[in-house]
């Protein structure tokens, strides 16, 4: 049945479902009782070792050959996925999750930025605008979450998009490398770093329970969306992480109770109104060209 997709059709459909997986992540994370370095490391080697034992099981003896494919592009992929992880934790850890996913949900403009310093690729006008608005959107979330003592989790949030956005990039530009190895690798190369942080390895029934859980949540869901840039845009992926950004919350609020502050409302409602119109726009304009 997937074979029959038109190029576009494959790539909305790996984008939307690796999405849709994702969306409970932050819930299963507010769920654990660890401390922060412990839930980085299993919340790495679980999905990590889980996707390593699936692929080889998938390609056998071609595994090693796929993971050595992947050259100086797929290590620096890693390396961005690595830095990604460590930030999405520390941006949970420092402040809400709605704060946090808005702030993630910069993916798709920070992504233009990138194409425009390293890849020498022009943005619209329309991107500059609505990069400069969403600038001010997190000024006012920023002002709030400064009273709280939150903005570092805020930051933390932004620099978790910087790295996904990179990530994005390099995958769009190498469309013709397979990333899922990359991905594996990432998440691999963060848990052993995260061996020399860790308080104990000890882990309960409760909080193993939702680290099996995070295997399906950010394992399989970012092999669909490792494998989304080679049939579509940055921008048609990013608009699908505002998924995540509108139900991510709504997960935790429902669950747990945790609510979002004013202006994170008002702020993630403009961000999120902004990105999804430079998206439809800049797909829009590449079906045009076509």
């Amino acid at each position: 049945m997937f074979e029959k997709l038109s190029i576009k059709q494959k790539g909305l459909l790996l984008a939307f479902t690796g999405v849709m997986i994702i969306t409970p992540d932050t819930l299963v994370i507010r769920m654990v009782t660890i401390d922060t370095w412990n839930l980085l490391f299993y919340r790495s080697l679980f999905p990590g070792a889980a996707l390593l034992i699936g692929y080889f099981v998938i390609f056998g003896n071609q595994t090693i050959n796929h993971f050595l494919a992947i050259g100086r592009p797929g290590l620096l992929n890693a390396l961005l996925i690595m830095c990604s992880n460590v930030a999405f934790i520390l941006a949970l850890a420092n402040t809400n999750v709605a704060n946090a996913l808005i702030m993630i949900s910069l993916v798709p403009l920070i992504a233009s930025i990138f194409s425009f310093i390293f890849l020498k690729e022009k943005p619209e006008l329309i991107t500059w605008i609505c990069s400069f608005l969403c600038l001010l959107a997190v000024i006012f979330i920023f002002y709030e979450s400064y009273s709280l003592n939150t903005y570092l989790g805020d930051f933390y949030g932004i620099i978790c998009a910087s790295f996904v956005a990179g990530s994005l990039t390099i995958m769009r530009h190498y469309s013709h490398i397979n990333f899922v190895p990359s991905y594996i690798l990432g998440k691999l190369i963060t848990a052993f770093l995260c061996i020399f942080l860790v308080s104990t390895f000890v882990v309960g029934a409760y909080d193993l329970l939702f680290f099996t859980i995070m295997i399906v949540t950010i394992g399989i869901s970012f092999v669909f969306i490792s494998l989304a840039p080679q049939y579509i845009s940055s921008p048609e992926i990013g608009i699908f992480f505002l998924l995540e950004t509108a139900l991510g919350p709504l997960w935790v609020w429902y669950f747990i109770g945790e609510n979002p502050t004013l202006n994170t409302l008002i702020g993630g409602i403009f961000i999120v109104m902004i990105i999804f119109i430079h998206s439809y726009y800049m797909i829009k304009k590449e079906q045009k060209l076509m």
